[in-house]
C-alpha cells in the first residue's frame, strides 16, 4: 500500500466535448481524484431553472497522477489508452506538469466562489462564506481532490433536479458523490437518509468531512464502493458519473434500487444510448434537461413498487 502523495503530475488535453467523455473513460482506472472536465467559454452565469443553452466552447480534460511508485505505471496505461483511442479518432497528446498539492489547491480556490443554482440552493467554499437570502440552502465545502464544487454543468444539473424531486422523509442514494455536494443538498432538503457512495478513497474523505462540515451526518452515511451497499429501495437514486459508467450500473441491477432516478454526467451525442439502456432495465424517461453540452435525465421505474411520479412545477 502507498502513502499518500503531497505531489502530483497533472496531465491536461484540449477536445472537444464528446472526444472529452471517451478520454475520461479511457483513462479514468489510473487516475487519482476523478476526472475533471472544464468547458471553456461556459458562462458563470447560473439559471435560476433548467433551460437550454447550446453547446459552447472546447472541454479541457484534467486529471492527477500520484509521484509515487505507482506513477510510471499509471502515466504508461494513461499513455497506452490514449494510443488505442487514436487508432478510431486522432487524441490530442497531454501536457503533463509536476504541481504540489498546497499549489493545486490554491489553483482551483482561486476560482471556487460562492454560487447559485436551482431556485435556493447556495454553494459556498469552506473559506468564502456568501450573501445568504432568508430561505437559501447554504452548503459549504471543500472539495479537495475530489469532484463536485458546483461549478459543472452536470453538477448544477443534478443539483436543480435534486431540490425538484428530493421531498421531506425520502431515502436518497448518491452513485458517485464526489465531494458529497449533492448528498449534503439532499439531506437540506429533507431526505432522512442518504447513503453517497465512491470508489475514490480522496472523495470518500472530502465527501466525510463535507458532511460533518454542514451538520448533517445524522441523514448522510458515505461508503467507499458503489450501489452494492444500498440495501432496500430509495425514493431517489442520483448518478452524477461518465454515462459509460451510468451505462454499466443500469447493467447491473441500479434500476431496482430505487423509484425516481436522476442521470448526468451525459454529453448530447450519448442521450440515446443512455435512454435505450433505461428503457431495457425498466425505467421511463419523464424528463430531460441541458446546459451547454451536458444532458441530465430524470427517469421513474415501471416497476410494481415505484410510486407515482410527481413532476416538479
Amino acid at each position: 500500500m502507498t502513502t499518500r502523495s503531497e505531489h502530483w503530475i497533472e496531465l491536461a488535453l484540449e477536445t472537444d466535448g464528446e472526444m472529452a467523455e471517451a478520454i475520461s473513460d479511457a483513462i479514468y482506472p489510473y487516475v487519482e481524484g476523478g476526472v475533471v472536465l472544464e468547458q471553456l467559454n461556459y458562462s458563470d452565469r447560473i439559471a435560476d431553472r433548467w433551460e437550454d443553452e447550446g453547446a459552447s466552447g472546447p472541454v479541457i480534460v484534467r486529471a492527477y497522477l500520484p509521484c509515487d511508485d505507482t506513477l510510471e505505471e499509471r502515466r504508461a496505461h494513461v499513455e497506452r489508452a490514449l494510443r488505442c483511442l487514436n487508432l478510431i479518432r486522432p487524441a490530442p497528446q497531454p501536457t503533463y506538469r509536476p504541481i504540489a498539492q498546497a499549489d493545486w489547491a490554491e489553483a482551483w480556490k482561486a476560482s471556487f466562489k460562492p454560487v447559485r443554482i436551482g431556485q435556493r440552493i447556495l454553494i459556498c467554499p469552506s473559506w468564502m462564506p456568501g450573501e445568504a437570502r432568508p430561505d437559501d440552502l447554504v452548503l459549504t465545502l471543500d472539495p479537495g481532490l475530489a469532484f463536485g464544487t458546483g461549478l459543472h454543468p452536470t453538477t448544477q444539473l443534478c443539483a436543480a433536479a435534486v431540490e425538484a424531486y428530493v421531498q421531506a422523509g425520502a431515502r436518497v442514494l448518491d452513485v458517485g458523490t464526489g465531494s458529497g455536494i449533492l448528498s449534503i443538498l439532499a439531506a437540506r432538503l429533507g431526505a432522512s437518509e442518504v447513503l453517497g457512495v465512491d470508489t475514490d478513497e480522496e472523495a470518500v474523505r472530502a465527501a466525510r468531512e463535507n458532511v460533518l462540515r454542514n451538520d448533517v451526518s445524522a441523514q448522510v452515511r458515505i461508503e467507499l464502493g458503489s450501489h452494492e451497499h444500498a440495501k432496500g429501495v430509495y425514493d431517489v437514486v442520483v448518478a452524477n458519473i461518465l454515462a459509460g459508467v451510468i451505462h454499466r450500473l443500469l447493467q447491473e441491477g441500479l434500476a431496482s434500487k430505487g423509484r425516481t432516478f436522476i442521470f448526468s454526467g451525459i454529453l448530447d451525442t450519448q442521450t440515446s444510448e443512455i435512454v435505450s439502456a433505461m428503457r431495457q432495465s425498466g425505467l421511463q424517461l419523464v424528463e430531460q434537461k441541458q446546459i451547454a453540452d451536458w444532458i441530465c435525465l430524470v427517469a421513474t421505474s415501471n416497476q410494481p413498487y415505484a410510486a407515482k411520479l410527481t413532476k416538479p412545477a
